[in-house]
């Protein structure tokens, strides 16, 4: 059965462990730069939110390289860096603003969940990360879904 990685945002206390744990997994690197979660505060309510690739998968039918596919077993969105030039246009679909370019290699970011074991999850030390069934996980994306939906956690442009 496919798992997807989902956040519980009122547990999530910003540490940024999770930042740390990927970067060190991918590229034995402290570097939260070239982490593929990011935790984001929001500044007009007291939520930090860990940001990681939905596996969509709008940036497969991007490359123009063909250098994204997905894992039949995980589900996981995977980069060859072989094919993969930097291009960027992967970057450029995503709706969530996770897919990036690594500082380093120049190559395509995506969160690959690890090859089915997120380290993120096993570092976060309040479990605001979990990797369940994709079932489980469709009743966390409603919750936090909804959330947005109060006027009050509306979106505000970004800041200058």
């Amino acid at each position: 059965m496919v798992k997807s990685l989902v956040a519980v945002l009122n547990r999530c206390t910003g540490c940024r462990l999770c930042e740390l744990a990927c970067a060190y997994r991918r590229y034995k690197s402290i570097n939260p730069s070239r982490a593929r979660i990011h935790v984001v505060r929001l500044d007009h309510e007291p939520v930090d939110a860990p940001m990681f690739c939905a596996q969509c998968g709008l940036c497969i039918g991007a490359c123009p390289l063909n250098a994204i596919k997905r894992n039949l077993k995980t589900g996981a969105i995977i980069v060859d860096e072989e094919k993969c030039t930097g291009c960027g246009q992967c970057v450029h679909v995503c709706p969530y603003g996770v897919a990036t370019i690594d500082p380093a290699s120049k190559k395509a970011s995506i969160c690959d969940l690890c090859g089915g074991e997120p380290e993120c999850v096993k570092i976060c030390p309040e479990n605001a990360l979990i990797y369940v069934d994709s079932e489980k996980a469709a009743v966390y994306k409603r919750l936090t879904f909804s959330r947005l939906q109060r006027k009050e956690l509306t979106p505000y442009a970004p800041y200058p």
